[in-house]
């Protein structure tokens, strides 16, 4: 056994630990067989051990002396508040550092720091600090909103105060003074139309008592609201077909379109009134009325030389509905005639509302409009709607309780529920004896036309028969119905 020292006398090894030692001149080792640590028994037993490792040994005793001191600490301040009365609880969590839950950090720890961290270049840090805010999504949505019933809402309309309707006056009468000019352009053979911000309508009606003042023999005048989703071609043919011929509308009636205004602009030219026949059409770019061959039989009724014809358009893009030929036939002259005067014919409040809740279909009146044309339907037809909304009442009623009916019903996105069209025929078939489908089909289009029944297919090309209502206002449509 020996033993190599270097010059301050250290021991560098012991030839038991080295087992092939390949000493130098100067004392050095060239190499050395890496040896596995195995830790000593003294180490076992919590005694300091004679290795490297003393200083993690030393870090590990200063911790737990820390942790113990803490702990009698906070015994302390336990012992102390507690007599005092004081929530010591509260105090510890406030004293007691937590650990950073590592992933999204929340609260204030998340706010972005105004000034970037480390030394950036102006352009950077000005990017920097002009950065975009993460975006903010809020959970309310329009289909949570509770729709206000018609006393409410009329409630509020009485209530508010328009503070410009002094001004909106003001402009229709500036307008007005234009009445002059409009009669002139209509007697050179010209039609008008008036464009612009705000309801025509009272101008409109404004121009007609005053033509009807001015004149010593008044013209045959027409209004036509072609806001109203019930007006189309047909009905305005047919209105010109009484102004026109009179008591002989009877004896002259015609079915197509086409032949209804061949007869009138035959009947104009064969025979001519005293005055041409003033046409006046509010809101002629309204959604029923913008239908290409419904403007190709308006623009044929506007060139015949005794056909005057006033309309106002109310959306910006009204010019699109007509071609370079039926601009021809119209030969309008335009007006810009801004009124700001609110759209309370024009628009309706209701539709729009469903429109942005996401609710299809327009609606059929409420109670009131439900309830007038059901007082003048035969009573086969009333007892078809008392069928069809006693079956669907059923159905919500079983729905809710948990219930599986045998009859198919259907769930919209919307809320409808509804039953197959078979199987409103089967129970109406055990109600009226004998109702063939075909009449039963020509009972159903009534409700149809009032929109007082919306038809859906399901997956499987089913038809489902759904009533646009609300479940309250099903139920009183039909106590009304079961009262009668």
């Amino acid at each position: 056994m020996w033993k190599s020292a270097d010059p301050a006398g250290e021991i560098l090894g012991d030839q038991d630990e080295l087992e092939s030692p390949t000493p130098k001149a100067n004392g050095e080792t060239v190499l050395k067989t890496p040896m596995k640590s195995v830790k000593s028994h003294s180490e076992l037993n919590g005694s300091p051990p004679k290795s490297r490792s003393a200083n993690k040994y030393a870090k590990r005793k200063r911790t737990e002396a820390l942790i113990t001191n803490e702990d009698h600490t906070l015994t302390g301040l336990r012992e102390e508040f507690t007599e005092s009365g004081q929530d010591i609880e509260a105090l510890a969590q406030a004293d007691t550092p937590s650990r950073k839950r590592r992933g999204h950090l929340k609260g204030s720890q998340n706010k972005r720091s105004p000034t970037p961290e480390g030394d950036l270049p102006p352009e950077e840090r000005y990017f920097f600090q002009n950065r975009s805010e993460p975006p903010h999504t809020s959970s309310n949505t329009l289909t949570s909103l509770k729709l206000l019933t018609y006393e409410e809402y009329f409630d509020q309309i009485e209530k508010h105060k328009d503070h410009h309707e002094l001004d909106r006056r003001y402009s229709i009468k500036l307008q007005s003074r234009s009445f002059s000019q409009w009669r002139f352009e209509l007697m050179e053979r010209f039609n008008i139309c008036l464009y612009g911000w705000g309801s025509k309508r009272q101008l409109l009606t404004q121009y007609a008592e005053w033509i009807h003042q001015r004149s010593a023999t008044p013209p045959k005048t027409v209004v036509v609201n072609g806001y109203n989703p019930t007006v189309n071609i047909r009905t305005i043919l047919n209105t010109l077909t009484t102004v026109v011929f009179g008591g002989k509308v009877q004896g002259r009636q015609a079915t197509q379109p086409l032949e209804i205004l061949d007869s009138i602009l035959s009947h104009l030219t064969g025979r001519p009134p005293a005055q041409p026949i003033l046409l006046m059409i509010n809101s002629i770019d309204a959604y029923s009325l913008r239908h290409s061959a419904t403007q190709s039989l308006l623009a044929t009724l506007a060139a015949h030389p005794l056909i005057n014809l006033i309309s106002t358009a109310d959306t910006p893009s009204f010019l699109l509905m007509w071609n370079s030929l039926l601009r021809d036939k119209f030969n309008f002259v335009f007006h810009d005639c801004v009124t700001y005067a609110p759209y309370d014919a024009e628009l309706s409040v209701v539709d729009e509302a469903h429109k942005l809740l996401g609710h299809k279909g327009r609606r059929v009146g409420g109670q009131e409009g439900v309830g007038h044309v059901l007082r003048s339907l035969p009573n086969n037809g009333r007892l078809v709607y008392r069928v069809l909304l006693t079956q669907i009442l059923s159905v919500e009623r079983d729905g809710e309780e948990g219930h599986h009916t045998a009859m198919t019903t259907i769930h919209q996105k919307e809320g409808e529920v509804g039953i197959e069209y078979q199987v409103l025929y089967q129970k109406v078939l055990g109600e009226i004896i004998g109702l063939s489908e075909m009449n039963f089909r020509i009972l159903l289009k009534e409700f149809y036309d009032h929109q007082m029944i919306v038809s859906r297919r399901n997956k499987t090309g089913t038809e489902i028969l759904c009533v646009p209502l609300a479940r309250e206002v099903m139920g009183s449509v039909l106590e009304d119905l079961l009262s009668k």
